[in-house]
């Protein structure tokens, strides 16, 4: 598989000709496109209909001014978490699942003979009561290929109820942040790494286990359902992509795909093949079925599917809001 590093990279070199270690030499410069800026630092804090425009207003993250813009057509793809759909939906609502994913990388080169045979060359999933581990090989620095210097990449889902303390305390960093999604790599407090560590131990097979004790830049991510989204606001002059649109729990592996589904019908409906009703039809018929998916996956590795589906009432119209704790 690949990394957001090298993805992001490969991007940034055909958008704005950015040159990187990942991609040293720029593809061929296409004729007839126009320019493009990548310009960062930026935080939108409002967004206006004007008329024909929308108006976007932006903080300077480093002198703190402030600046806007016109535009014909606004794509808000940032992110899982994206701001702008907060400022333009705020009604939505946020609910935690029940677990949280642990994550890590490990070169592969650091790491047993034996464990590296076992994952050589496949994703390898292993599964026990109350969560699942899965790994895949992604390039190492700079996009590095190279046998042994590839990242064996891993998440580790367990259970921790909304009511209970432990939560609280995973999710608070290193220096007493406590956050509600995810914190920085780097940032998790020693003593709830070690007790992660030693329950690897006890709980996965050893291949497992030495992924997680070598681990050195763990980060955790609590999973979470985001209300569903409108697609399209301000007659279409406003647009949501990607996860920005909607966000996956993460066992799918969808996300990328949505982006790229999305990108394509954008395309599509600039180019006047399809209509704005078509364009929010066929985005959200992919949005609703890998929810779907991936809420009925998740609870199925979390609690078991049986479990969950007899005692889950919202699954009609994929409106699902299903915390797999409370499921037992």
């Amino acid at each position: 598989m690949s990394s957001w590093n090298v993805l992001y990279y490969r991007f940034r070199a055909n958008f704005d000709r950015l040159t990187s270690p990942y991609c040293p030499k720029l593809p061929l410069e296409p004729q007839d496109v126009g320019t493009a800026v990548y310009d960062q630092g930026k935080r939108v804090i409002a967004v206006h209909d004007i008329g024909d425009k929308v108006k976007i207003e932006f903080e300077d993250l480093v002198d703190r001014s402030t600046h806007f813009r016109l535009a014909d057509l606004v794509l808000v793809a940032d992110g899982s978490a994206s701001q702008t759909r907060g400022l333009l939906q705020p009604n939505l609502k946020h609910s935690y699942a029940g677990y949280v994913a642990w994550r890590g990388t490990v070169i592969e080169e650091s790491v047993s003979e034996e464990t590296r045979k076992t994952f050589k060359n496949k994703t390898t999933l292993h599964s026990f009561d109350g969560g699942y581990i899965a790994l895949y090989i992604i390039p190492g620095e700079n996009g590095d290929l190279q046998e042994g210097k590839r990242l064996l990449n891993y998440v580790w889902y367990t259970n921790i109820p909304a009511d209970s303390s432990q939560l609280g305390v995973v999710m608070t960093d290193s220096v007493g942040r406590k956050h509600h999604h995810t914190f920085p790599i780097g940032k998790m407090q020693t003593s709830v790494w070690e007790q992660q560590r030693s329950l690897a131990r006890q709980l996965l097979p050893g291949a497992f286990a030495e992924l997680v004790d070598k681990t050195t830049q763990p980060f955790i991510s609590s999973i979470l359902d985001i209300d569903v989204s409108q697609p399209a606001l301000y007659g279409g002059k406003v647009l949501f992509v990607g996860d920005a649109l909607m966000p996956f729990r993460p066992h799918v592996a969808c996300s990328t795909n949505q982006a790229a589904l999305d990108a394509l019908l954008t395309e599509e409906l600039l180019a006047g093949k399809i209509d704005l009703a078509e364009w929010e039809s066929k985005v959200m018929d992919y949005a609703y079925a890998m929810r779907l998916r991936s809420i009925t996956w998740g609870c199925w590795y979390q609690v078991g599917y049986s479990a969950w589906a007899a005692k889950s009432s919202e699954i009609s119209g994929c409106g699902l809001r299903t915390n797999c704790s409370q499921i037992v």
